[in-house]
């Protein structure tokens, strides 16, 4: 019987290949007409082709932008649907001020459950932010980034935007832990424990950070 010519892992870098071939170039006419009858996500029910002209051109071209832009991933698509894993929203960030330096983004088993899913991410965010501040030598006072400041007011309904999966329930982790826990918190996470303290310290403190939200 003759061997087979190829391996698995020519056949995951070609149909890698052809699913980063088939997302480059969008065709713009295409983008526009991709969007016709699709629901805004924020607006409920209402869609895309109900805005008007100027407004509907706008998001177009913006989406075509978004599109030019998109990172490379289908080498990562490929391996997830052949290793049978669910890529999600869960993720986290370690950030250099306001500029995301490491971006982390998961993929599990579709019977692993939403808490041990959320378990893990924070456990590995945590352990990650750890090692980065080893690694780094310094402690620099943490510089409160806008997202930051946004989700610590929304958490308190004090304005802001909402975070994604993750950021929320770190914050509600937060919000019941003890004393040891939430420094552990703080030491993992220094622009959020910043931006609770900022929160903390009364009403100055929440004008500076809806200023910082602002980007003011």
């Amino acid at each position: 019987m003759t061997e087979q010519p190829y391996t698995t892992a020519d056949l995951l870098a070609e149909a890698a290949r052809q699913h980063k071939a088939a997302t480059e170039d969008p065709d713009f006419p295409g983008i526009g007409e991709q969007m016709e009858g699709h629901k805004i996500p924020s607006r409920g029910d209402f869609q895309w082709d109900q805005l008007n002209r100027d407004d509907f051109d706008t998001a177009q071209f913006a989406i075509d932008d978004l599109l030019g832009k998109a990172a490379d991933v289908s080498r990562w698509a490929i391996d997830l649907g052949a290793d049978a894993l669910e890529p999600e929203e869960h993720q986290f960030t370690l950030s250099a001020g306001e500029r995301p330096i490491i971006r982390v983004h998961f993929g599990f088993a579709p019977g692993l459950s939403d808490e041990a899913r959320a378990a893990f991410v924070e456990g590995l965010g945590a352990a990650a932010a750890r090692e980065m501040s080893l690694a780094l030598e310094e402690n620099p006072e943490p510089t409160i980034g806008s997202e930051a400041a946004a989700h610590v007011l929304f958490q308190e309904r004090l304005g802001g935007w909402p975070a994604s999966t993750f950021a929320s329930k770190l914050l509600d982790l937060w919000t019941s832990a003890d004393t040891g826990n939430a420094e552990h918190l703080a030491d993992a996470f220094p622009e959020y424990a910043a931006a609770i303290a900022l929160l903390k310290s009364g009403q100055p403190g929440i004008e500076q950070l809806r200023a910082i939200a602002d980007g003011t």
